[in-house]
């Protein structure tokens, strides 16, 4: 039997920045940068802001080799929060699988633990 698979390019974005620009594509070489990152950190109870980093770091690293984690983290924790959901919602696409429904849960979570940083501890 005969198959015919129709390939897609892989999802890429551009990260604007007033004084720079990173190029950030999710295929099947950020899947593999993700995977290796998410092996020695576990993913259990990784806060969605952090899931957020690596996902940035891994599409940023295969256009940027030299970039690292820890610039994806700073990068993460300084967008708005709208800007990464949209990021995550490219990533989301690619990987044509993710439940978005949940990613939308988490993009919640992650909200509401900025909100309790930034007004004290609280239980939500």
């Amino acid at each position: 039997m005969k198959r015919t698979i129709c390939v897609q390019e892989a999802n890429e974005i551009d990260i604007v920045f007033q004084d720079r620009t990173y190029t950030a594509t999710f295929n099947m070489r950020s899947v593999l940068y993700l995977q290796e990152e998410l092996s020695k950190l576990g993913v259990e109870k990784l806060p969605y802001e952090h899931f957020a980093a690596l996902a940035l770091y891994a599409g940023i690293k295969v256009n940027h080799p030299s970039y690292t984690l820890e610039e994806a983290n700073a990068l993460a924790l300084t967008m708005r929060p709208y800007d990464l959901q949209e990021i995550m919602g490219e990533y989301s696409k690619s990987a044509n699988g993710i439940d978005l429904q949940a990613q939308d849960e988490r993009t919640k979570k992650m909200i509401a633990q900025i909100l309790r940083g930034a007004v004290g501890p609280q239980k939500i």
